[in-house]
């Protein structure tokens, strides 16, 4: 659990010293009382990271409360201080996210103030540098279904009078509609050595980013699926998995996943899309 605990400190907390990765593995999560929007009492009590209970006196219902995801320690106006994403599931539809704002006080750690981050996100960092704790997330754009956010924006808290306040928000850059949930043929790959690489049926080969960050490929023979995650016009692409059926020899499966997971950027033009490799080594081309 302690080597779990610094990894995480050590991709979410940028710029804070050993001491404070120390630290960071002495919280017990089960003495501190988290506030609760949903819960009667307003609070509830974490064991092994987690409360259940009923969601009224009268209910059968059941609430979940849960920490999850990032965890992060630095200073914000002078005070030792961690941020923890806290999800409810209230028995319903939704699935809320709230970030916690952990204050050291005397008597240990504290939970001081929430902040709604929104219902059914994704949380992918958590950091608190230069007196701010900075959340990089998806949340939902204005036409996406509650499933399916894909908004990428960039969330910003400071610490007033005990309080976390948004101090602002950027929004990332809103991919190519054409983008997500089109089935993509490859037609080639123009490499930098002037080789160049080209399926005898496109068709045998495809591409679908889907709006929950998997991915689903056709790779001749076999079929396959992995995640990819977007920045502006950056793209990243793992393919985690495949089927495996022996294509013939003369097969390009393994060179077209190859090529998937050293995706660096893409363009969208017209019916076509161009996903450029890292360390400019080629060029992949589709279309649709």
């Amino acid at each position: 659990m302690i080597q779990k605990l610094l990894l995480l400190f050590a991709l979410f907390c940028l710029g804070c010293g050993l001491t404070q990765a120390e630290e960071l593995t002495e919280i017990n999560f089960n003495k501190i009382v988290f506030l609760s929007n949903w819960a009667k009492s307003g609070k509830v009590q974490l064991v092994n990271r987690e409360y259940r209970g009923p969601a009224a006196s009268d209910s059968v219902t059941e609430l979940v409360v849960k920490l999850t995801g990032p965890i992060a320690i630095g200073k914000l106006s002078g005070k030792e201080a961690g941020a923890v994403i806290v999800v409810t599931d209230p028995g319903g539809s939704g699935t809320f996210y709230d970030m916690a704002l952990l204050i050291k006080e005397e008597q240990g750690w504290i939970n001081q103030d929430l902040a709604f981050l929104g219902d059914r996100i994704n949380i992918h960092s958590l950091a608190v540098v230069n007196d701010e704790i900075v959340i990089e997330m998806t949340d939902h754009g204005p036409t996406d279904a509650m499933c399916c956010p894909t908004r990428r924006v960039i969330r910003r808290f400071a610490l007033r009078d005990d309080r976390l306040i948004k101090t602002n928000e950027e929004v990332q850059g809103t991919p190519d509609p054409l983008l997500i949930g089109t089935v993509w043929k490859w037609q080639q790959t123009l490499y930098t050595n002037d080789q160049k690489s080209s399926p005898p049926n496109s068709e045998n080969y495809t591409l679908k980013l889907l709006p929950d960050g998997k991915v689903n490929i056709r790779a001749d023979c076999n079929l396959g699926g992995g995640a990819y995650r977007l920045r502006g016009n950056e793209i990243s692409i793992q393919i985690t998995h495949t089927t495996r059926a022996a294509c013939p020899p003369e097969s390009l499966e393994q060179s077209y996943i190859q090529d998937l997971n050293t995706a660096g950027r893409y363009r969208v033009e017209d019916e076509f899309m161009y996903i450029g490799l890292k360390n400019e080594t080629g060029a992949m081309k589709f279309t649709h």
